[in-house]
């Protein structure tokens, strides 16, 4: 009885539906239900959200991903290797309009899978396998042929993401909300900047292109119904603060901190998310799923 259902949950695994099925009943509906929150349930058994998620299939199984620093302690900049999402919680809509909550933990250990990383220990970005109830639960996944890489990317561009914003909490329901800007500067690395507001909240929220009559790499181009328009580009990691600090006139030692929000954050492109998918370790995770 046990096998047969962890069989049945993994097929649940590879008949979620996802964006490019449901795209044509309306996009932006859709590309909220690849969103989800991640928090634990208070002592009152209330949501508390700390950070924001979403789901990919990737050959044919549904991930989860998010920002690496959500699940992993994280002090100065700097990853210290321990997890702190053993209480965590995936907190998603159901279908009959109520709050839904699966266990990261239960999903670990039911499977025996675990969060992979890039081989660069400073990427910000995390990816699990994970299951749903396609009967009860309102979920869509973003496929892999709405990922689009970096090249065909440039300065200027709008864009938008979508994500949990702290002091919009409702305790019914997740309630992602739509935030825009611009890409404002490509880096060497491939991750780049994003002039749009993104605070504590928001990392690990999905990014996407918003549809244009024009791009720059063929402009001559009138583009009607924008091929390129919806495809997601990458993973808020954080936003760039600007620190000022107040030196003491007698001491001249470092007083205050005072830290802004420069309105600017930083985005990891497909490219990364690409090459986790594409390591051994990910590889041999999905080899032990199918084998069960």
């Amino acid at each position: 009885m046990k096998d047969t259902k962890k069989f049945l949950f993994l097929v649940l695994f590879l008949l979620l539906g996802n964006i490019s099925q449901a795209q044509q009943q309306n996009p932006i509906e859709n590309i909220k239900k690849t969103c989800v929150f991640i928090g634990e349930l208070n002592q009152k058994d209330e949501p508390e959200y700390y950070g924001t998620g979403f789901l990919v299939g990737i050959n044919g199984i549904l991930h989860l991903v998010t920002a690496k620093h959500v699940v992993m302690e994280n002090i100065n900049g700097h990853f210290t290797g321990k997890m702190i999402d053993s209480t965590y919680k995936v907190f998603f809509n159901k279908k009959d309009k109520s709050l839904g909550w699966h266990s990261l933990n239960e999903i670990k250990n039911y499977f025996n899978v675990k969060w992979i990383f890039h081989k660069n220990p400073n990427v910000d970005i995390a990816i699990i396998p994970f299951g749903v109830d396609t009967l009860k639960d309102d979920m869509i996944s973003i496929p892999e042929e709405f990922f689009m890489t970096s090249e065909r990317l440039y300065e200027l561009y709008s864009i938008y993401f979508l994500s949990f914003q702290p002091g919009l909490q409702l305790k019914t329901k997740i309630n992602p909300i739509f935030r825009s800007g611009t890409i404002s500067l490509k880096n060497d690395d491939k991750t780049f900047y994003i002039d749009a507001f993104a605070f504590p909240g928001n990392s690990g929220s999905p990014v996407f292109l918003t549809p244009s009559a024009m791009r720059f790499d063929n402009p001559s181009v009138l583009n009607i119904g924008d091929p390129l328009g919806h495809k997601f580009i990458g993973v808020i990691g954080e936003y760039l603060p600007y620190q000022d600090i107040a030196i003491s006139m007698q001491t001249k030692r470092p007083r205050v901190v005072f830290e802004e929000n420069t309105g600017l954050a930083k985005v990891w492109s497909i490219e990364y998310l690409n090459e986790i998918t594409q390591s051994q370790e990910f590889k041999d995770q999905i080899n032990r799923l199918l084998k069960k």
